[in-house]
């Protein structure tokens, strides 16, 4: 994965893209991990053992059961790039992953190198250990701390509406046909309500569908009163037609980064 947070950064270093065209980017994978509830389930150095099996032989349960190694490790690298250039938990600041990476080519000759070559390069460089945060970013499931290190860096982090399906919980192929269901994911009202992926979406409350904006004619607005929480999709599945009740999405949101210091983003961006 750190050759995916490479990728983007070393088109903006080459004048390629602007700092707001960069964040865009960045903002694609972060949303991209974090809509995906297989992260809380797979670590991200599980998925880069399992890619073989489970990454390139994807199914409608994909993004349940795992997280991409590729979008979560640049968000590894992000974080530990972050992290050292901030001095953060009392290390060396001035620190950068440039250096550690250049570094480790060293120290390997190019070759394999291990995790406790990694660790040991990032604490020569920070002045600190650095094995907890790469334990949990690496070797757990629980969220990373980008919203606080992208804060320091420079970078706002604003919350928008999130869009229909993500609140729903479903990703759905739309066309002249109506909607078929691709993925329903773990935890949203989708599922909660039975759909499966495969289902042809046909109806709601009598009407017939023909795109996710229409649930905002039918779907009560979080904290209304005075219309029903819970309507009636009408679903095709196996040639059987189901009425499956629907409980109204609730808010969500996702995240847009903006530049608030270009200063400092600038010194990241640009190094």
């Amino acid at each position: 994965g750190f050759t995916s947070y490479y990728d983007d950064l070393l088109l903006r270093r080459a004048g390629l893209l602007d700092d707001a065209a960069y964040l865009k980017l960045l903002n694609k994978t972060i949303n991209q991990v974090m809509q995906a509830p297989g992260r809380a389930v797979q670590s991200v150095a599980q998925a880069s053992f399992d890619a073989w099996v489970k990454y390139y032989r994807q199914d409608e349960n994909t993004p349940n059961a795992t997280v991409s190694y590729y979008t979560k490790g640049a968000l590894v690298a992000l974080c530990t790039d972050l992290s050292l250039r901030q001095g953060a938990a009392g290390g060396k600041a001035g620190a950068t992953l440039d250096g550690v990476m250049r570094a480790l080519w060293k120290r390997c000759k190019g070759g394999p190198m291990t995790e406790a070559d990694f660790l040991a390069e990032l604490e020569q460089a920070s002045g600190r250990s650095f094995a907890a945060d790469i334990a949990a970013w690496v070797h757990g499931t629980a969220d990373l701390p980008l919203k606080a290190l992208l804060q320091q860096q420079g970078v706002v982090v604003h919350e928008d509406p999130a869009q229909m399906a993500q609140r729903l919980g479903l990703r759905v192929a739309e066309g002249p046909a109506g909607l078929q269901v691709k993925v329903v994911l773990r935890g949203g009202v989708a599922e909660q309500a039975g759909f499966c992926a495969g289902d042809e979406w046909l109806g709601l409350n009598g009407w017939r569908m023909q795109s996710l904006d229409d649930l905002a004619l039918y779907a009560p607005a979080p904290g209304a009163r005075g219309k029903s929480k819970t309507m009636q999709a009408l679903v095709s599945r196996d040639r059987r037609l189901l009425s499956l009740a629907l409980a109204a999405p609730p808010a969500q949101t996702t995240w847009r980064l903006a530049v608030q210091d270009a200063a400092r983003v600038g010194a990241w961006l640009g190094a």
